[in-house]
């Protein structure tokens, strides 16, 4: 069958869904060899990856994914691809333990750095908890906290397949798309960031196809996947079965515009301490950006009706200490 399908390829035909979960069953249950891994991806990417073929791989990689069933369906997510090459603080990790202090229950999935100097584990890992995947503390963390963080690996051990063909590619394949539409808890709501601006209502109909709730797909003028503080950010919002596109910008909520470089960070030490500064009530250019991106998850999570009454709200929590209590309590709890 995987013949077929590079023959297919080669001709830059477009795949169908049941093509798709074929050749993606195939690679991730070990049925296919090194080097036809690595031309189906190179393949795919050469055509270019349709949502139709999104939707299809990201079922069967939902599927082989070790499930967790918690919390009661409210819970959010705020995982993004990555991939930027732009080396900034880690806003969504922040931004979700702000979230996570105005009442938002968060499944937060995430990696290790890829193409950034932090990704989320290292942040949580230099903070000092546990991040490993015992289902009895994740639940008792959940319980406690209202945060867990699912570490990528740990649930997705059918990539293991896939990683020796990625890394002898060396560049952004379909299998970056595919982690911010797995999370291990079926979260229902998310804020997706993406690299390139053309994937944003790409990623509105892959959450609509897999019957998502309510999912902000994000990407800054600046490149970010987040919303950024350097100018407009585009997004594609899935809400009520429509997709609406919009454009925000930091002065439409009275921040002011901030250069790049007061949000870059070359380690997640770095990272770690402008984050504390923001969550010890400093106003900077990182609170404002956390300030925004936890604005739009506690809309997404419903304890706000708008993403700049969530921004208001966000500003407190850093300011009265409640957020920096909730990342002392996560790395307390995780430990324990």
């Amino acid at each position: 069958m995987i013949k077929e399908i590079l023959e297919k390829l080669a001709l830059k035909n477009d795949l169908t869904k049941e093509e798709m979960q074929s050749a993606v069953e195939s690679i991730m249950t070990g049925k296919v060899d090194d080097n036809d891994i690595k031309t189906f991806l190179i393949a795919l990417n050469e055509k270019g990856v349709k949502e139709p073929e999104i939707t299809a791989a990201a079922m069967v990689m939902k599927d082989k994914s070790l499930k967790f069933d918690i919390g009661d369906g409210t819970h959010i997510d705020t995982c993004g691809t990555g991939g930027t090459g732009l080396h900034t603080f880690n806003c969504s990790t922040a931004s979700s333990f702000v979230a996570a202090a105005g009442g938002a229950s968060i499944t937060k999935h995430g990696n290790k750095a890829i193409s950034s100097k932090s990704g989320s584990a290292d942040f949580l890992t230099e903070a000092g908890a546990d991040i490993s995947h015992d289902r009895e503390k994740l639940v008792k963390v959940f319980d406690q906290v209202g945060f867990i963080f699912l570490f990528a690996p740990l649930h997705h051990q059918s990539m293991k397949y896939v990683m020796p063909a990625r890394q002898r590619i060396g560049e952004k394949t379909i299998f970056n798309l595919l982690g911010p539409h797995t999370n291990p808890c079926g979260a229902k709501r998310q804020i997706i960031g993406v690299y390139d601006k053309s994937l944003l209502n790409t990623f509105s109909t892959v959450a609509k196809n897999l019957d998502m709730e309510h999912v902000m797909v994000v990407h800054g003028d600046d490149g970010l996947d987040e919303i950024s503080i350097s100018g407009p950010t585009n997004i594609s919002e899935y809400k009520n079965y429509k997709i609406n596109e919009y454009t925000i910008s930091p002065q439409d909520f009275g921040i002011s515009i901030s250069s790049f470089d007061e949000i870059s960070a070359q380690s997640s030490e770095e990272s770690l301490r402008m984050v504390r500064e923001a969550f010890s009530g400093e106003r900077s250019a990182v609170q404002d950006m956390i300030a925004l991106n936890a604005g739009a998850g506690l809309y997404i999570a419903r304890k706000v009706d708008s993403i700049s009454d969530g921004i208001e709200l966000a500003y407190t929590l850093m300011n009265n200490g409640k957020a920096a209590d909730k990342l002392a309590a996560y790395v307390r709890v995780s430990n324990s």
